[in-house]
């Protein structure tokens, strides 16, 4: 599984440490490195600026704007260094007092302003080191003043943050808050000696990812990955061709070995859903399986198209009591219902099985879950609401919700949004963030509960199986079609296969 490992705002404090008590390296130097990786990323983003304006906080963050300050007029552009305040933090004087010495001054927020209100439209080239990842406060009127003015303003052209956008809180989205809450609109973000969480889902224009770059500074990160208190939340890298070469039958493969499978769900009016779900397991190469459903209708409706199909009009509870349960290895339930099936509170999931829980088979908050080993519930947000209890506005508030919420069910939930998060029993976490706008359309959660079952029927684990899931459903993102439907998209997937 490609990913990499994200850092809370205290985790990185404490890589720094390790760096400079454990590694030996003086402050003055990993900030000169941040700054020195800064310039090196965006060597072709200088060129095209006519100014280049710094606006540096009272702390780290301040400090690594200094001397990025100083490289750039090392290197020959026209670099201005507005501060609020003297810098507090050690190395950041160091660097504050080297740009008053080679650049000459600089300047408050009052010549910020004048200068401002003299510069031309798009002639300046933004820089925001205001505020780290570490301020939590409340803004001063001062900051949000200027924040506005940063975000209103058409003299720049380009806003670019230090480690992270200045203001940015992932607990307080959305209009309301913005107004309370303010944080600069940057156009990219450079993530400074560790990849930030909480930068995972930044956002200001609806399901909109703003950039987010990495620069190595020497931090610890691999030597103390393992140590207690660190870090298991990671971000998942898409795996787009290994997600078509595990999925591809092979020659040898028979209806077994290609993996087995029971589909339960779609209601009266509702069994499209879960023939969605069979149709993109068995399209892409899926073995052997059986659809069961409330449904009168459903074998009239699955043997019009196919007279090799399995299907049967049936409870939920009488699954386990079919000749076939013993010889399928994954079970999907929930596409096409409408409430949470009462036979599956308790039920027992044995222990060579995998269930992937969908759609109406989202519990509500009070139902009982299932008991297993290998349990996925796949909601969207709404859906974790009525389960949890809780309302979610961000990937971080629904981390602290799950990290409690798997672990007590012992279960696997992977949340569907324009960033999705899969939290395990363990308590690891895994970040897609790759919003797809084609998957905003009736069915793609069916698709998606009947890729993830092809996977899984291969006896890869959960987390993997969610990994080769989405990095093939990404595929979808290629199609020319604005608004594809469940079957397009489908048949575009089986063409990769």
């Amino acid at each position: 599984m490609k990913h990499q490992s994200l850092f809370t705002n205290n985790e990185s404090k404490a890589l720094d440490s390790l760096a400079i008590k454990e590694l030996g390296f003086k402050e003055e130097t990993l900030m000169g490195m941040a700054a020195l990786s800064v310039f090196h990323a965006n060597e072709d983003l200088w060129k095209t600026a006519e100014f280049i304006w710094i606006l540096c906080g009272t702390g780290g963050n301040g400090g690594d704007g200094y001397a990025l300050a100083h490289i750039l007029h090392q290197e020959g552009y026209k670099v201005r260094c507005f501060s609020t305040a003297p810098n507090k933090n050690e190395a950041g004087k160091f660097y504050e007092s080297l740009v008053s010495k080679t650049l000459g001054s600089t300047g408050n927020l009052d010549e910020f302003y004048k200068e401002w209100e003299e510069a031309e439209e798009d002639s300046v080239l933004l820089v925001d080191a205001l505020l780290g990842t570490g301020f939590q406060g409340e803004l001063s009127e001062e900051l949000k003043e200027l924040i506005d003015t940063v975000n209103d303003s058409d003299v720049f052209f380009y806003r670019l943050s230090l480690d992270t956008a200045s203001g940015w809180n992932p607990y307080f989205l959305g209009e309301k808050n913005r107004e309370v809450h303010p944080f600069i609109f940057a156009d990219s973000i450079e993530e400074l000696g560790t990849r930030k969480w909480e930068n995972v889902g930044f956002i200001y224009e609806k399901d909109s990812i703003i950039p987010r770059y990495y620069e190595s500074i020497g931090f610890p990160v691999r030597s103390h990955l393992n140590k207690d208190n660190f870090s298991n939340r990671y971000y998942l890298e898409a795996d787009p061709e290994s997600a078509i070469q595990t999925i591809k039958r092979k020659n040898k493969d028979h209806k077994y070995s290609a993996g087995s499978a029971i589909f339960y769900g779609g209601e009266t009016g509702m069994e499209g859903a879960i023939l969605l779900s069979e149709e993109a397991f068995s399209r892409l190469g899926g073995g052997i399986n059986k659809i069961f459903s409330p449904s009168s209708k459903i074998s009239s409706l699955v043997l019009k198209d196919d007279l090799s199909k399995m299907a049967k009009t049936s409870s939920i509870s009488e699954i386990s009591n079919d000749p076939f349960f013993p010889k399928t290895k994954t079970l999907v339930v929930g596409p096409g219902l409408t409430k949470y099936p009462e036979d599956l509170e308790g039920w027992t999931l044995p222990e060579d099985k995998k269930l992937i829980l969908d759609a109406g088979a989202i519990p509500t908050k009070g139902n009982l879950l299932p008991k297993g080993n290998h349990i996925l519930l796949t909601p969207h947000v709404g859906e974790l609401n009525r389960m949890t209890g809780k309302t979610h506005n961000s990937v971080q508030a629904a981390y602290d919700t799950l990290i409690e919420f798997c672990p007590q069910n012992n279960v696997y939930v992977l949340l569907k949004s324009f960033v999705s998060l899969l939290v395990c029993p363990d308590g690891s976490s895994y970040v897609w963030e790759s919003p797809n706008p084609k998957l905003a359309t009736m069915g793609t959660g069916d698709l998606l509960s009947g890729i993830l079952a092809r996977y899984l029927s291969l006896d890869f684990d959960i987390p993997d199986a969610v990994h080769l899931a989405l990095s093939f459903l990404d595929h979808s993102k290629q199609l020319e079609e604005p608004y594809p439907s469940a079957h397009q998209i489908l048949k575009s997937l089986v063409e990769l296969v």
